[in-house]
């Protein structure tokens, strides 16, 4: 036993003083021999023996209420226990020893990290096991694959064992403690021996535990299992957090300016002051000013860069390094495109120039700007052409389209090629909504009613995140004021529509505020419906220069986005489209930023024409590239991103309170890891709670016993 204030027991010295008092009181009294008193001896001798005790009573109790004063002023705290009477059993066990390995195991104190406190933890408790039981060693982020499984450890292999866990590092997985377990549960079920025991060496951060723990705690604790937690956790202190690096613009094209932002949190408590990011282009290393943020706040930083050439390319960025180095920096594939695929379909084309439905559009979208690759099609050809997959397609007034003609569009939209829709006198509004609109479940945003004649003026852009024409809102009043419509096409919005699907981004400025431009995600793609033609029937837009900016953002937006699988979150594993027909045999997954052991990686068909790349799950943030050959186009790589899961820098705790509620039945063991040396014990028990009854007790039992002396007698 120890004592937290152990200059405050010199006040125990007080307890003597009822002593003192009661022997001072002794002194007072003169015996003197009275007659009369022969008479009362003997009445008093046959109560002698009892007013002894009740006073030797009252004594005890007065003594030991200063006592406990005393004591619990000093806070007394139980002895721990080492670590070896803290893994004892009776028997033989088998023991299982998680390792928790998670992001925030690399959390830095002033000389090491979680990961490295946890594994001198870990060398400790297999120093104090014996051969004579069952242990196995497992990974938090990958318990299938234990170091070890049900192993009786000599002294030889013990040490290999060693060895091997001093070379290990931790992932930038985030935790998700019920697959753990589950699969721990499923090694138990396996054991020897009658006696099972787990042992969690972990910081205890909360991220990664829930509630569904508890059925499997209390399953546990039915079964005997004794599950033990040793802490080797400190209280974080603050954290700055990279959370994503976000793409603004939907494609990248050489030469132009493509947008991220980065969402930067500052989870600690003081502010974070500007300072300077590293964005990395290819190897490039270019300066990014960051803001000042406030304590526990989240701010956006918007970061652009160009590219020179096509192809895939890698940017990262990384900001000021803190205790928690794996989440602050973000690591992103962006595949840069020569140009971008367009398909114009006319409805109505016309003899002379600028008087097909789509002339005004070809215009817009190529007119200085090489990056467009515009095909302008007939609609009474196309209808019955092969459909290809271009990354835009745009429907200007055609009259219908076949049912298999919507079908082959609604499975090219939901892969990511993006659609635009404009009305016309030549829409067959009954099939438009049967075929496209589909009750909802179509590509159609919405149901058109009618087409109605009406003069307005303007055009109001919507104030939605995300939208493909935000770009508009930066125009003058007086510039969308000059979009006026003669007639438009008048649609009707279901009230239970998704809002997250469907969405208005710009209106009529009209008494009805009539819907202008809608927009639909469908699948991986978007759809967007201008209620006007492309041409200048209906308006006079398409003459304007607004319009040219409204086309060109509103097609960058939802072209079809060609990532495909090569940004991941450390925990996924990898499953990208290959475009070929003959197998893969073998291929390698490398590291280009870290060192480590190449990964293999597997080939299997999807169909005749495709092939799916894919790989374990990557426990690990990076860039890495897989290599492989076929017999057509010889040897093959891609690039893969792979970021820190960020969940698990949440800086929250478990205190024994939270962690028992997670523990449901079980009963809570837990030891505190000290230090680096063999010190392994627990806190102990504060006891001035106990002390604390015991003084009120004291007390009232002093004065009941003393009124029951004092009475008259």
């Amino acid at each position: 036993m120890h004592f937290l204030a152990p200059l405050l027991l010199a006040g125990t010295v007080l307890a003597t003083a009822p002593i003192i008092i009661h022997l001072l009181n002794r002194r007072r009294f003169i015996r003197v021999d009275w007659a009369p008193m022969e008479y009362l001896k003997l009445t008093l001798k046959t109560n002698k023996r009892r007013l002894r005790i009740e006073q030797w009573l009252l004594l005890a109790l007065r003594t030991l209420a200063v006592l406990a004063l005393f004591l619990a002023v000093a806070r007394p705290i139980s002895s721990g226990t080492n670590l070896a009477g803290f893994l004892s059993v009776e028997g033989r066990a088998s023991r299982v020893i998680v390792i928790d390995d998670s992001l925030s195991m690399s959390y830095q104190n002033s000389y090491q990290s979680a990961f490295e406190r946890a594994k001198n933890a870990t060398r400790q408790v297999l120093n104090q096991l014996g051969p004579q039981d069952s242990v196995s060693v497992v990974l938090a982020s990958n318990p299938a694959q234990p170091l070890v499984r049900m192993a009786h450890l000599e002294e030889s292999e013990s040490n290999k064992l060693i060895s091997r866990i001093n070379e290990l590092s931790s992932c930038q997985m985030g935790s998700h403690w019920i697959s753990t377990f589950e699969d721990i549960d499923r090694q138990l079920q396996e054991s020897t021996f009658p006696v099972k025991e787990v042992i969690i060496i972990s910081d205890l951060w909360a991220a990664g535990w829930t509630v569904e723990v508890r059925d499997l705690f209390d399953r546990w604790s039915q079964e005997q299992v004794t599950v033990r937690f040793i802490d080797i956790g400190e209280e974080p202190a603050g954290n700055r957090v990279l959370h994503s690096l976000e793409s603004e613009s939907r494609i990248a094209l050489v030469d132009q300016e493509f947008k991220l932002t980065a969402v930067i949190q500052n989870a600690g408590e003081e502010p974070l002051k500007s300072g300077q990011a590293l964005l990395t282009v290819d190897g490039n290393v270019t300066p990014v000013t960051l803001p000042e943020i406030p304590a526990d706040k989240t701010v956006n930083v918007p970061v652009s860069v160009r590219f020179d050439q096509a192809g895939q390319h890698v940017v990262t960025l990384s900001i000021p390094a803190d205790k928690l180095l794996e989440d602050n920096t973000q690591r992103k594939i962006i595949n840069v495109r020569q140009m971008v695929d367009v398909v114009l379909v006319d409805g109505e084309p016309g003899l002379n120039p600028f008087e097909g439905e789509t002339d005004f559009l070809a215009l817009a979208l190529s007119a200085g700007n090489s990056n467009w690759q515009v095909t302008q099609a007939e609609s009474s050809n196309w209808k019955s052409q092969l459909l290809t997959a271009p990354d835009l397609i745009v429907l200007a007034n055609v009259d219908q389209l076949s049912k298999e003609r919507v079908q082959e569009l609604e499975e090219l939209v939901s892969l990511g090629t993006g659609l635009m829709i404009f009305a016309g006198d030549q829409l067959d509004l009954e099939l438009y909504n049967e075929r496209l609109f589909k009750g909802g479940r179509g590509l159609l945003p919405a149901q058109i009613d009618k087409i109605r004649d009406l003069q307005t003026q303007g055009l109001v852009i919507e104030p939605i995140a995300d939208s493909p024409i935000e770009t508009l809102k930066s125009l003058t009043p007086e510039l969308l004021s000059r979009v006026r419509p003669r007639r438009f096409a008048d649609v009707s919005l279901d009230p239970g529509t998704d809002q997250q699907q469907v969405r208005v981004l710009a209106r009529w400025n009209d008494a009805q505020q009539s819907p202008a431009v809608l927009e639909k995600r469908f699948g991986e793609g978007r759809v967007i419906f201008w209620t006007i033609t492309a041409d200048k029937s209906w308006s006079d837009w398409p003459a304007e220069a607004s319009f040219v900016l409204a086309m060109r953002v509103a097609a960058q937006q939802i072209a079809a986005d060609i990532q495909r699988g090569e940004n991941l979150i450390a925990g996924e594993p990898i499953n990208y489209e290959l475009e070929t027909v003959t197998v893969p045999q073998s291929g390698d997954l490398n590291w280009l930023d870290r060192e480590a052991s190449s990964l293999e990686i597997t080939f299997g068909n999807i169909d005749e024409t495709k092939t799916m790349l894919s790989s374990p799950a990557i426990r690990f943030s990076g860039v890495a590239e897989a290599t492989w050959q076929t017999p057509q186009l010889g040897e093959q790589s891609q690039k893969f991103a792979i970021n820190a899961n960020v969940e698990d820098s949440l800086q929250k705790k478990l205190n024994e309170q939270a962690l028992q509620q997670f523990l449901g039945r079980m009963p809570l063991k837990l030891i505190r890891y000290q230090g680096k040396e063999m010190d392994l014990s627990t806190d102990g028990t504060e006891l001035w709670r106990y002390l604390a009854v015991l003084l009120l007790g004291c007390l009232i039992s002093e004065s009941m016993l003393a009124t029951w002396i004092g009475r008259r007698r």
